[in-house]
């Protein structure tokens, strides 16, 4: 008998998931929004001037990391300056950590709005692939408005600064968190026996 084995691209070797595990990795998948993948295809697209690859799913355009390369080259020109042409496992996780700390580095992407390497290359949470290429446009359009826009703009920083006066007013002032509905409070409210000491 011959047993043919299929290797799968996955550097770990998990088995499936179960109990609270398969509950969080389900709730990550139904997160997962094909209308933003179109919104992220089209956005590439838009910024490399190429086509977005028709041949697979987004997971296998964007696995080996270059494409997302060539996105950052074209956003900031020269911030990664070595990228893999190899498909080799290591080679495509370098890339996209090339990517990663590129977006990091040259846009000031939060590392928080990123994902890591192996949610794109072992596909272990998609969703945050899409939300860290949303976050890398974002940062991209901020720092040059000519970049084409992928969901809202980032928000500016709106500093106030409130002369002596008017934090002293506002120190008298009793918010609807402290509590003051109207003269309503637990006064009265007894459940059950009252506890002997």
């Amino acid at each position: 008998l011959l047993y043919t084995i299929k290797f799968e691209d996955k550097m770990s070797n998990r088995g499936p998931a179960y109990g609270l595990s398969k509950e969080v990795q389900d709730k990550i998948e139904s997160q997962y929004s094909e209308e933003l993948e179109g919104q992220c295809r089209d956005w590439i697209a838009a910024v490399t001037g190429e086509g977005f690859p028709d041949n697979g799913t987004f997971h296998d355009a964007l696995k080996d990391g270059i494409l997302l390369c060539r996105v950052m080259n074209k956003l900031v020109p020269g911030s990664v300056p070595k990228v893999h042409k190899s498909k080799l496992a290591f080679m495509a996780m370098e890339n996209i950590g090339f990517f990663l700390g590129a977006a990091n580095e040259h846009l000031g992407v939060k590392r928080e709005e990123l994902f890591q390497t192996v949610d794109l290359y072992e596909k272990g949470n998609m969703t945050q692939v899409l939300w860290g290429i949303t976050a890398v446009a974002r940062y991209a359009r901020k720092l040059n408005k000519d970049v084409p826009p992928l969901g809202p703009d980032l928000a500016t920083e709106n500093v106030r600064n409130f002369d002596e006066e008017t934090m002293k007013k506002g120190n008298s002032i009793v918010g609807m968190q402290a509590g003051g509905f109207k003269g309503a409070n637990q006064e009265g409210m007894t459940f059950g026996r009252p506890r002997a000491l």
